[in-house]
């Protein structure tokens, strides 16, 4: 029966007709669907397919870009950085012919290389560091990092494509492999967690980054019914769980070094053992028959110990194993460990899912590949058939691997695909202009080997790649979105290479590659590449929002492009860009080299006098940041800053008590207001939403009177005040704070009438449903920029800077 309805889907296809919507057009057989068929080969190479294309369109092609706008272009979509001013030079006299290829080898043996296009492959694997929103008390993935890493090193080595995926799925399948390649078993165990298990959408989370990654096919759309409008019926979505449920993530992962004997790491193994110990010495103290097993850092409990525990013990088990799990994460002594999965010892048998429900089990089916791709009765017979669905993924009878591999590397070199969904090749999907070359591509990729390297080159060394960008009226008119391909797309930088090109031309640039992840959002922010910053799932920073960065809730195939005035707002309050801008200052401190740095050219004349006229009438800014630290005079609500900042405080010009501001001041962890001023604290929201403050106010001293602590909205109204008495300290909150970009929030601290003993001790955390926002403890800061370096972060927010070409 199932067959028969499979049969008559092929041939009668699905529409849905809405209203007001033409009526469907003559559908085709999904057989006959471009995607489903083999690459044919040609002996046009790229330009001469590009060339017929705009022939037939009656469009010219743009002239090569000049040479030093090629440089700057490669370095991008290579490495994420800029050329250095001798690697520019060394390039631009570079008279050989085909010196492009020279480039492209010389910038391919970059560690940079790796980094760059690891990042590109993170984005498919829905990589994060964390589990989710659903697990916080234990949410770190503590050896996530070692499968990004290993996704980097493999690109640098340029493991053949086809490799890269078999390992990816069945690294723990395949004899003789180095136990570091276990490492990519990352692609299918950094998924998202989900509180209870829930070991159905684990699953299939893993059979969508798996297939849609790497086919183009939305396979997990049949979880609950026959896909819709693809080839693809519920009884294949369950042939793959069977697949996936026949393995499982152990609870202790291999390590893949030896453990160090330097003295810190044999205190930060004794500390571990003393944490995991822990965990065990509380379910011993609630359950009394628990035995401790023989692995200290094994924390299954049995099925009736768990069971008998209550809400209480559990919450405070679950909390420990957090604790225990935190602190591995963040130490850089922990053993790297590969995030593997294993075969169960007897292979699991699927049964469908009535309306994808786990508890409506269906009739059997076999683990087996798609059907459309397979024979009949072809089913998978070793073990959970995890390492044949890998073969399949890449052997000769799947046309689509070698499509969506190819679609992907040309849009990172151009901006756009071949192909505009690159996770959907199925039948809706029209057959794209440029077919042909989409074909050639993948032959290309086939032939040599599966490397991504040669295909690159391949691309980068013909006449399209390096076409100018330069938009004419008539390409404007008659292709606006370059499908054609007569010119080069102009970009703009992405948060990395933005964030990267930033550290480098600052000086600050770290060379470190690999290991655990640091704090994006941190102060002091670290000079490391923003690929190794850590990913929370579901509560990425600030920063990462802002510019388009992908949740990793699930695997992302295209990432959008956006340009709003958040983004503008945020890089002019970022502390961390104001401290590059400084360092930009201090490392170049004059016009001409400001220039050289970060635009790689003089400025030109003009550019000299209006750059020499601002400085001559600029001042040093007050404050750095979004957070303001002043007062309130009162019976008044005019804020005033405070004008001095010494030895961590903003305060009056001479040491406390100040002649004019007496004990008034501000620092990271609070401050002291004064009888006739409110000590005031000001914060600037960089984009709209909806905020909650959490915090306590400590007044530590028992004596005096106490003080009284207010927030106040962007429209000046209380949102909460509390009286916190001599050594008393309170929780200051509020929720559900509706704000606009550049709108303000206040928080205020008055004196009784008596301000002896109001020292006070606030720091204010703002925080939306995705996360922090800001933490005034972290981002206390000092004077905001001087004039030079003011200079210095308008070079780095030009569209010089942030566009190529």
């Amino acid at each position: 029966m199932r067959d028969a309805l499979l049969f008559t889907f092929t041939l009668i296809g699905f529409s849905v007709a809405f209203e007001g919507s033409p009526p469907p057009g003559p559908t085709t057989p999904v057989e006959d669907h471009w995607a489903f068929k083999m690459p044919t080969a040609g002996t046009r190479s790229i330009d001469q397919l590009i060339d017929a294309n705009l022939k037939k369109a009656g469009l010219d092609a743009n002239p090569p870009a000049s040479r030093d706008i090629l440089i700057r272009r490669a370095f991008h979509v290579l490495t994420g950085l800029l050329p250095t001013a001798d690697e520019l030079k060394q390039f631009t006299s570079d008279d050989r012919p085909g010196w492009m290829a020279y480039l492209v080898d010389h910038l391919l043996a970059r560690t940079a290389f790796g980094e760059r296009w690891g990042r590109h492959w993170l984005d498919i694997a829905r990589y994060a560091d964390t589990r989710g929103a659903a697990l916080l008390r234990n949410e770190n993935y503590p050896f996530a990092y070692t499968y990004r890493d290993w996704v980097i090193r493999s690109l640098n080595e340029d493991l053949p494509y086809n490799h890269f995926i078999h390992r990816q799925i069945a690294a723990d399948l395949i004899p003789d492999l180095p136990r570091e390649e276990l490492a990519a078993l990352g692609f299918l165990t950094v998924g998202r967690g989900y509180q209870g298990g829930q070991n159905h959408l684990v699953i299939a989370d893993r059979i969508d980054v798996s297939t849609r990654s790497v086919m183009g096919l939305t396979v997990a759309c049949a979880r609950c019914h026959d896909h819709k409008t693809d080839p693809i019926p519920t009884a294949d979505y369950y042939g793959l769980y069977g697949v996936f449920n026949s393995s499982f993530v152990p609870s202790k992962f291999p390590a893949i070094a030896e453990p160090s004997p330097a003295p810190e790491a044999k205190t930060y193994r004794a500390a571990l053992l003393k944490k995991a110990l822990a965990v065990h010495e509380h379910v011993s103290k609630v359950a009394p028959k628990y035995k401790q097993p023989e692995d200290p850092f094994n924390f299954n409990l049995p099925g009736p110990i768990n069971g008998s525990l209550n809400q209480i013990q559990r919450e405070k088990f679950q909390t420990l194993i957090g604790q225990f799990e935190e602190f591995r994460a963040s130490s850089p002594h922990a053993l790297p460990r590969a995030m593997i999965l294993q075969e169960k010892n007897k292979p699991f048998a699927a049964r469908i899912h009535e309306r994808g429900n786990p508890r409506a089990q269906g009739e059997h089916v076999p683990r087996a590949f798609l059907s459309l791709f397979r024979a009949k009765d072809e089913h998978f017979k070793n073990g959970s058939g995890r390492l044949e669905f890998a073969h399949r993924l890449t052997d000769d009878r799947n046309p689509l691997t070698p499509r969506v591999w190819a679609n992907r590397v040309w849009m990172h070199l151009t901006g756009t695909p071949l192909v505009d969904s690159p996770g959907d090749f199925g039948p809706q999907t029209p057959s794209p202009l440029q077919l042909a070359l989409l074909d050639h591509l993948a032959l290309f990729l086939k032939e040599n080997n599966w490397s991504t390297k040669a295909l690159i080159k391949h691309i980068m060394t013909s006449g399209t790649w390096q076409r100018s960008s330069k938009v004419s009226s008539i390409l404007r008119e008659k292709d606006p979105a370059n499908h054609y391909y007569a010119r080069a797309n102009r970009r703009r930088k992405d948060l990395e290479s933005w964030r990267d090109t930033i550290l480098q031309v600052s000086g600050r640039l770290a060379p470190t590659v690999g290991g655990k992840p640091f704090e994006i959002d941190r102060a002091p922010f670290a000079g490391r590449r923003t690929v190794y910053a850590k990913i929370r799932r579901g509560f990425l920073p600030p920063i990462m929002r802002a510019f388009d960065f992908p949740g990793s809730e699930e695997a992302l195939m295209k990432r959008s492009n956006t340009i709003t005035s958040t983004q503008a707002l945020y890089l002019m309050n970022s502390p961390f860009l104001r401290g590059e801008a400084r360092a930009l200052a201090h490392e170049h401190p004059k016009v001409a080299l400001l220039y050289q740095a970060v635009l790689g050219r003089p400025p030109t004349l003009d550019e000299r006098k209006r750059a020499f006229a601002w400085l001559a009438r600029a001042r040093s800014q007050s404050t750095a940041g979004a957070w303001s630290y002043g007062f309130v005079k009162k019976d008044s609500t005019e804020f005033t800053r405070l004008p001095c900042f010494k030895d961590g405080q903003w305060r009056g010009e001479k040491p406390l008590p100040d002649p004019i501001y007496g004990w008034l001041h501000w620092n990271k962890q609070g401050g002291h207001p004064e009888v006739d001023k409110h000590a005031v604290l000001k914060w600037t929201a960089i984009e709209s939403g909806t905020l909650n403050i959490t915090g306590e106010v400590h007044v530590p001293t028992p004596k005096g009177n106490g003080v009284i602590a207010r927030i106040l909205g962007p429209d000046g109204k209380n949102l909460g005040q509390w009286t916190i008495e001599p050594g008393k300290k309170i929780a200051a909150r509020a929720k559900g704070i509706s704000i606009k970009a550049g709108e303000e929030i206040s928080f205020v601290i008055e004196s009784r009438d008596d301000p002896s003993f109001d020292t006070f001790l606030w720091a204010p955390r703002i925080s939306d449903d995705r996360g922090l926002v800001a933490d005034v403890a972290s981002e206390f800061s000092g004077p905001g920029l001087a004039p030079l370096a003011q200079l210095a972060q308008a070079l780095i927010l030009s569209n010089e800077f942030f566009y190529l070409d």
